[in-house]
């Protein structure tokens, strides 16, 4: 896929730091421009797409790329690898904001918003100055985009939270949040799928396994998916719980 724009870049000038990291590694951040992350995917894309002789494995971050060195080489020193994907990426970074990041597909969560499975839905509420009701509605209202896959199997980092509802982190993470746990810190949301300990705000549950190895695709989520959220019950979240 080519994610590359006809035109010159109309950011070329844009600072973007682009530096070793470690023996193996380069580091692309673009912090902390609102592209960052489309333009981490659609650089990713391209370097798997068509990678060039340096590039082994390219690994999108929220606003970071991570691109490992090639080991494959043939009559390549370290030190000429290393220089050839500096020059290459601190050119083609900057432009990377202008490209489009390929798309995914939809997924629609059920999210059961009951006070019972969303402990810290109240004390959202409280603190951004909505209510309740509210709340809900704005999260179930956002269409969000899996920025990265990470932390544990199955754990998107959804961005995309309306603005209203940013909190930071709790200052005191829980030693362990449930599996299907709905939480939001910043302008993310995301679904734990296992149980685990955490520090984000718990606002709901899904019922769906977004992990399972047994499956063909056992991430339900993928890097590039948009992702929705559709208020259910709970009786409706123990039918579906119940067949999973």
């Amino acid at each position: 896929m080519n994610t590359r724009p006809r035109t010159p870049s109309r950011k070329a000038t844009v600072q973007v730091q682009v530096e070793p990291c470690g023996d193996d590694w380069v580091m692309v951040d673009w912090s902390p421009h609102p592209q960052a992350n489309v333009a981490a995917r659609a650089l990713a894309a391209h370097l798997r797409a068509a990678p060039p002789p340096f590039c082994a494995e390219a690994v999108a971050g929220v606003r970071t790329l991570a691109v490992r060195l090639n080991n494959d080489t043939a009559c390549v020193t370290r030190a000429s690898q290393r220089g050839a994907a500096l020059e290459w990426l601190r050119e083609v970074a900057p432009q990377a904001l202008d490209w489009l990041a390929p798309s995914g597909k939809e997924v629609i969560l059920p999210a059961c918003y009951e006070l019972s499975m969303a402990p810290d839905l109240e004390e959202v509420a409280r603190a951004t100055g909505l209510s309740v009701a509210q709340v809900v509605s704005l999260h179930s209202h956002c269409v969000f985009t899996a920025e990265v896959v990470g932390f544990m199997p199955g754990f998107a980092y959804l961005g995309g939270l309306d603005a209203r509802l940013k909190l930071d982190r709790r200052a005191i993470p829980r030693p362990r949040v449930p599996e299907g746990g709905i939480a939001i810190a910043g302008l993310q949301t995301a679904v734990y799928p296992n149980p685990t300990a955490g520090g984000w705000h718990l606002i709901g549950r899904c019922p769906l396994r977004l992990f399972d190895p047994a499956r063909a695709t056992p991430a339900l989520m993928a890097e590039g998916d948009t992702i929705r959220f559709e208020p259910i019950d709970q009786a409706m979240f123990d039918r579906l719980w119940a067949q999973r």
